[in-house]
């Protein structure tokens, strides 16, 4: 028992490491930055706005007319179009989009896919969507595909700065920021960091060490990429597509100062659904794509590190959990017979991760201009209270693994309110 509680303890304390290290990395490094696109090398006519669709009526309800003015707001940069995709609903989605399209031909269209091929996952929808477009003879190479959440909230100057960003560089794929509006809760609110702040800092790195990736809402490829790649079904299909790329030599950016704002989840089981089916499809990506990826010439060492080490999370986490809990448990067994040492450990670990928390906000402030996390209300639960929406979500790699391993590969939409 001894050498076993030993090994826990040696385990928990190199993952706190690792875990301290990388932080001030993301933190201080003067490397992870946002990048700059300052010469002009291509142009852009088009702009083709995938927007799946599946039982949006509310949402479409309230914001469809918002979005028909922004082809005459953004049409000094670019010819928007905005793309459907109605996967087999049934809450009059259906019939509204069909009521719009019928008074706006030339710039909205609407993809109805029906059952047995409808509801499969995001991925097929967009694949589907991209068969549909090329056949309607668009310049594939001075076209844009975007991918967008229906329920997001953006404006002509997000798509203008993202425009300029493919015009003024040789990248195929985009990925904005991605923030939270509704941070009505802890729940949101520590979403909002997760997605803002942590992954925009993770984003900045992985562009320095070689290619961004596809991160769910707000992601924009070429069309010339959209067709020799393609989406396949799986589970996190922005990963997969972005490893496809990757492996057949396209490369992505991460814009940082642009940002799509989307619903958080205030659900926990409903986020729990989600972050297990994220956390499947990374295991089935590292199934099907890593031996794949340590064997390409097309990627630095940096970008295959940085993708793998993301893709072993889950199985890294069936070791590093267990660990923390008998250390945890160690260390209050410890205070009966030295409180003062176990207590000096318990707040030392909780100050680091405070102070952690806190510098990657300021660091996002200098990189974001102040555009992200600035409520002072909310950043104080973000410092004292991310520690704990980490742990209410640490066992979802066991779940992951179990769903895979017995080869349940359902899809569920992820339902927001």
């Amino acid at each position: 028992m001894r050498y076993f509680i030993a090994a826990m303890l040696i385990i928990s304390g190199c993952a706190f490491i690792f875990d301290l290290c990388f932080s001030l990395y993301l933190t201080f490094s003067q490397h992870i930055k946002q990048e700059k696109y300052p010469r002009f090398q291509r142009k852009f006519n088009t702009l083709l706005l995938l927007i799946p669709a599946m039982n949006e009526y509310s949402t479409l309800k309230r914001d469809m007319l918002g979005l028909l003015t922004l082809h005459d707001k953004c049409k000094d940069f670019i010819d928007l179009k905005l793309v459907f995709i109605d996967d087999a609903s049934s809450d009059g989605t259906t019939e509204l989009l069909d009521e719009w399209s019928q008074s706006n031909p030339e710039n909205l269209y609407i993809i109805h896919r029906v059952k047995p091929n409808a509801q499969q996952g995001k991925g097929p929808a967009l694949q589907d969507a991209i068969n549909h477009l090329l056949k309607m003879n668009f310049p594939v190479k001075q076209t844009l595909v975007g991918i967008i959440d229906a329920d997001s909230h953006f404006d002509s100057n997000y798509l203008h700065q993202v425009v300029n960003a493919f015009e003024n560089s040789n990248y195929d794929l985009v990925q904005t920021r991605v923030d939270v509006y509704n941070t009505v809760d802890n729940l949101t609110i520590m979403q909002n960091f997760e997605l803002s702040v942590y992954n925009g800092l993770l984003q900045m790195a992985r562009t320095n060490w070689g290619s961004a990736l596809a991160s769910g809402n707000g992601q924009f490829v070429t069309l010339t990429m959209a067709e020799k790649v393609g989406w396949s079904s799986s589970l996190l299909e922005d990963c997969e597509f972005s490893l496809k790329g990757l492996l057949r030599g396209y490369y992505g950016t991460f814009l940082n100062t642009a940002a799509i704002r989307q619903e958080g989840i205030t659900n926990l089981g409903k986020l729990i659904r989600q972050r297990t089916r994220w956390c499947q499809g990374g295991l089935q990506c590292l199934k099907i794509y890593g031996g794949k990826i340590i064997k390409s010439d097309r990627m630095s060492a940096g970008v295959k590190a940085f993708i793998l080490l993301f893709l072993l999370v889950p199985y890294i986490s069936v070791i590093v959990v267990p660990s923390s809990i008998v250390s945890v448990i160690t260390l209050i067994a410890y205070a009966r017979f030295n409180l003062g040492a176990s207590l000096a450990i318990i707040l030392t670990l909780l100050l680091t991760e405070y102070t952690i928390n806190g510098l990657m906000i300021k660091k996002q402030w200098f990189e974001t201009g102040f555009s992200t996390v600035n409520n002072p209300i909310e950043i104080l639960r973000i410092i004292f209270s991310f520690g704990v929406y980490r742990w209410l979500l640490s066992f979802i790699p066991y779940r992951s693994i179990g769903r895979e391993l017995i080869g349940n590969n359902s899809w569920t939409k992820t339902s927001h309110t």
